[in-house]
């Protein structure tokens, strides 16, 4: 099990690198520096070595935002540290990666958007229920709406049609929207809290 743990992290880095069409059973085994006949030992086929890579970092990542929510944080403190983990991820993440896994490999892509949304959904909606009852975001907000659009964000951000990545990074894309969401959301102990501590998410040193 730690074999196909270390594999499947190895392959990840690949994938952040180089994409994941890009990359053949024979460019992965030359890379990983095995033959491709000991990748078919682990993996079935090509779309279950993406299948089981990609899992592998979700699970990952959702419990790196479990591990945030468990510390029972200040809500906008917590909005600080989630926000610190997306950034890190779009530091590291292809430009096509939603991209290639939503056109050839749609198990995966089923896999990921379903969890993505359902789980990301159920964080965001913490959160803004939490500063609802803290007294730092607007009691009027529709929490429901503003959870199931934040968890479309990635979409957004990934969306080659609106943002070329040569000439917008993803980053200030995110870095962007995710400002226009916060102050769209608190009140105004909310307002001086953000606006005292908005340097952790204006820059790279979050927290």
């Amino acid at each position: 099990m730690a074999k196909i743990t270390e594999i499947n992290h190895q392959i990840h880095l690949l994938f952040q690198q180089y994409g994941i069409k890009s990359l053949t059973m024979d460019d992965l085994a030359q890379k990983l520096g095995c033959s491709k006949k000991t990748l078919y030992i682990y993996y079935a086929n090509r779309a279950d070595l993406v299948y089981k890579v990609i899992s592998q970092d979700l699970e990952s990542h959702l419990s790196n935002i479990q591990s945030i929510f468990d510390l029972k944080k200040p809500p906008i403190d917590e909005f600080f540290l989630l926000n610190e983990l997306d950034l890190q991820k779009l530091k590291t993440v292809h430009p096509s990666t939603l991209y290639d896994l939503h056109k050839y490999y749609p198990k995966t892509w089923k896999k990921f958007d379903e969890v993505t949304k359902k789980k990301g959904y159920e964080f965001i909606l913490s959160n803004l229920k939490r500063g609802i009852e803290l007294d730092v975001y607007r009691p009027e907000i529709n929490t429901d709406i503003m959870a199931r659009i934040i968890t479309e964000k990635f979409e957004i951000i990934f969306n080659q049609s609106l943002f070329k990545s040569e000439s917008t990074s993803f980053t200030t894309v995110y870095k962007e929207l995710m400002t226009h969401y916060i102050y769209g959301i608190v009140n105004e102990n909310g307002k001086k809290y953000f606006s005292k501590n908005i340097e952790k998410f204006t820059t790279d040193e979050i927290l």
